[in-house]
């Protein structure tokens, strides 16, 4: 079984400082890592899916990359709209331009193409392919027709490999309408790529703050809620709400026999307990 956690939504500030002056994202974010370390069986590697830090500015990076430091896991990561992929790719990508051995998965980032990160995690019996859905300047996302194109024809290149995509902007409405405004530009266009791969097993997304499911045609695709601050559940339009929840870390399970399984674990979850009638069992 392959453990695949996901992290999102970090929006780590500079160190010292609160976001919006409410909320310590960078020790919530500490608290998401320590938890990862500490799971048995230690998750294989770790998705991170946007918005990793508030402002794209290079003090939150050094924040953000003193913290992923304690990370004992292999990262692999994508922008969003408040990141600057280059800064994403220059820290924490250095992978995909590295020679690797043969040990472990192998990197390749998408040939001739600077603006945007994506790319493809080789498992072996798993390919997670990574999509940069942000734009410059925007809060909303967007595949361009050459990221279409690349994931048409990557998806086609191995169409018995089961394949995972992550990215930053879910491709569907969620229902929370101030949300929903900065979604996925023309989804349907990556629905369409999607309809003809039937082996892609899921889409992981960020950007919501909440877990939140979908059908993508025959595709599952997921919102993991943020490890930092979640948005409140406003389904008759109220605007701009958050919600005092758990940080929250993503963790899916898969195996070419039973295929994808997830899960969502809070941050900080009490101690699971064994009722009486239960332990004359163990």
């Amino acid at each position: 079984m392959l453990v695949i956690a996901q992290i999102t939504d970090c929006h780590v500030v500079e160190a010292g400082r609160l976001l919006y002056d409410s909320v310590d994202t960078a020790t919530r974010l500490e608290h998401a890592i320590a938890h990862l370390n500490a799971m048995r069986p230690k998750p294989d590697l770790v998705l991170a899916t946007g918005d990793l830090v508030n402002d794209g500015l290079p003090a939150q990076y050094d924040n953000l990359e003193r913290i992923l430091a304690g990370l004992d896991i292999p990262l692999y990561a994508i922008p969003g709209n408040h990141d600057i992929p280059s800064e994403v790719r220059a820290r924490f990508c250095q992978h995909l331009d590295a020679h690797q051995a043969d040990v472990g998965p192998r990197s390749r980032a998408r040939s001739g193409d600077t603006s945007s990160l994506d790319y493809v995690v080789e498992l072996g019996e798993l390919r997670l392919i990574g999509l940069d859905t942000s734009v410059p300047n925007e809060n909303g996302g967007q595949l361009n027709h050459h990221q279409l194109s690349w994931l048409d024809a990557t998806l086609g290149a191995a169409p018995d490999v089961p394949a995972i995509v992550f990215q930053h902007h879910p491709p569907f409405v969620t229902g929370i309408a101030w949300m929903d405004e900065s979604g996925l530009a023309d989804s349907a266009a990556e629905a369409s790529v999607l309809a003809r791969h039937p082996q892609v097993a899921a889409v992981l997304c960020g950007h919501i703050h909440r877990p939140i499911q979908s059908l993508v045609g025959a595709t599952l695709a997921m919102v993991c809620p943020s490890t930092g601050v979640q948005v409140a559940l406003a389904l008759d339009g109220t605007p701009y709400g958050y919600v005092d929840e758990p940080g929250s870390v993503g963790l899916h399970l898969f195996a070419p026999e039973t295929g994808l399984v997830s899960h969502i674990s809070q941050v900080g979850s009490p101690t699971p307990w064994i009722p009486p009638w239960a332990r004359e069992l163990l």
